[in-house]
């Protein structure tokens, strides 16, 4: 074992140990003024925040069947929102590989070929991150007070970098890098870069919806105000972004519960903050689940049956 995977192994086990033990120390520390804190209950507002936020599964996964389709391989939308919803549950076993090689397996019952499936999880990834970055950088600047002038600079940035991201070459191109490391055959992306701009588009929508939805949520819990909804959805965003970015924490879990509670702690208490920050995880791994178990019972649908050479060469 290298090195580097020596302390990556370390950093799975420490960060969210670390980040757990920060939690759990400023909740306790703040108990007694958690539970005196003015704690809303709506459930109409709980109720539009399952809405907004199930909308999540649904793009996402239109967005994947879009993708994977352009490999030649046409998968029915209700099975896409199942291989989706179940391979999202995978993310929370240890490791960074887990819901991916969920959807290989899910979808190559279908006859989509791995370097396909990787290579549709890879644009999925970088889309929905690329979504994010307007709600990120627009409450940067009070967030880190530092980087009031970088923002006005990213803003400015930002559009002519994703456009660059957004070209079918410079895709190619990183397709071309990654999946022989991934020991896959290179498959060209074939998106025209309207097309990649309306998946983008499709998925800055799908941000704002979901970000509303934890909006909503905190709501139904704390009296949060609806003039702080975008800055709620920009935090989301946030915590989101750094949980993609500790790859070695299985779904981002406990991290990114410390980086929004601490973001919260703007508007609510502290020890507040950080418990609305791990309710909101548990209210979407609840939401996880629904969906799964409605996916797998409602919109399971039979594969074709492939010839022998077909199978053997999805399964390489």
């Amino acid at each position: 074992m290298t090195r580097a995977r020596r302390i990556a192994g370390w950093l799975k086990w420490l960060v969210p140990l670390a980040a757990a033990f920060f939690i759990g120390r400023i909740i306790y520390g703040q108990w007694a003024k958690v539970r005196e804190f003015d704690w809303t209950w709506d459930p109409w507002f709980l109720a539009f925040s399952f809405a907004a936020t199930s909308v999540w599964f649904f793009v996402r996964a239109w967005v994947w069947r879009r993708i994977a389709h352009q490999f030649g391989t046409a998968i029915p939308y209700p099975e896409c929102v199942r291989i989706f919803a179940l391979a999202e549950l995978s993310r929370y076993v240890p490791g960074t590989v887990w819901q991916y090689l969920s959807r290989i397996y899910l979808a190559g019952r279908w006859g989509l070929p791995a370097a396909a499936a990787i290579t549709a999880s890879l644009m999925d990834v970088l889309l929905l991150a690329l979504a994010a970055a307007p709600l990120v950088l627009w409450h940067i600047a009070e967030v880190f007070p530092l980087m009031e002038r970088a923002q006005r600079i990213l803003f400015g940035v930002f559009p002519f970098a994703a456009i660059a991201l957004l070209q079918p070459a410079v895709l190619n191109a990183l397709a071309r890098v990654l999946l022989p490391r991934l020991r896959q055959p290179y498959l060209p992306i074939r998106f025209g870069f309207w097309e990649l701009f309306g998946l983008w588009a499709s998925y800055l929508g799908l941000w704002i919806s979901f970000g509303s939805g934890f909006a909503l949520f905190a709501r139904s819990l704390a009296p949060v105000g609806v003039s702080q909804g975008l800055e709620l959805m920009s935090n989301y965003a946030i915590s989101w972004l750094t949980g993609l970015l500790t790859p070695f924490t299985p779904g981002g879990l406990v991290v990114r519960e410390a980086i929004l509670g601490l973001l919260l702690g703007r508007m609510l208490p502290l020890g507040t903050a950080l418990v609305v920050a791990v309710l909101s995880r548990l209210w979407l791994i609840t939401l996880e689940l629904f969906w799964a178990a409605v996916a797998q019972i409602y919109l399971r649908r039979s594969p074709p049956a492939m010839d022998a050479g077909a199978g053997e060469e999805t399964r390489r």
